[in-house]
């Protein structure tokens, strides 16, 4: 029983550098105008690396089916959930922006939740490139 708590707690460190990485770069702004002028830069940023990754990995999936691998079915599905996905931020970030309705941060918080799903779809296309730049063993 005392091995659990000593696991957890070497783990903190971890879970620590997770939550800061979750923690808005704009907050500490002085005003909610200035808040909210960086967060909607935030996105526009974190936006445009999502973009880069997304055509990179476009244009590396190739245009014809090879040894039996459905390229164009994977390129049209990933566009597919791209779109899907696109579609989910917006409604899930409206939800946000709905529940903070008068509130002087609403557009702090909108900007905010696009900016996180944002990031993690950059991070989650990221990983499927990688792997796709390994060589098959």
């Amino acid at each position: 029983m005392k091995k659990i708590p000593l696991i957890l707690l070497a783990l903190l460190p971890f879970a620590a550098h997770a939550q800061q990485q979750q923690i808005d770069p704009c907050i500490t702004k002085a005003s909610t105008q200035e808040m909210s002028s960086c967060a909607k830069t935030e996105y526009e940023k974190a936006d445009e690396k999502l973009q880069q990754v997304y055509k990179a990995l476009l244009k590396q999936i190739p245009q014809q089916d090879e040894d039996g691998i459905p390229y164009t079915a994977t390129k049209k599905q990933l566009r597919v959930a791209q779109k899907s996905w696109q579609e989910f931020v917006k409604q899930d970030c409206k939800t946000i922006s709905i529940y903070n309705k008068g509130s002087a941060l609403r557009d702090v918080e909108r900007y905010s939740c696009l900016r996180l799903h944002t990031q993690q779809r950059t991070s989650d296309l990221e990983r499927f490139l990688s792997r796709r730049n390994k060589p098959q063993s």
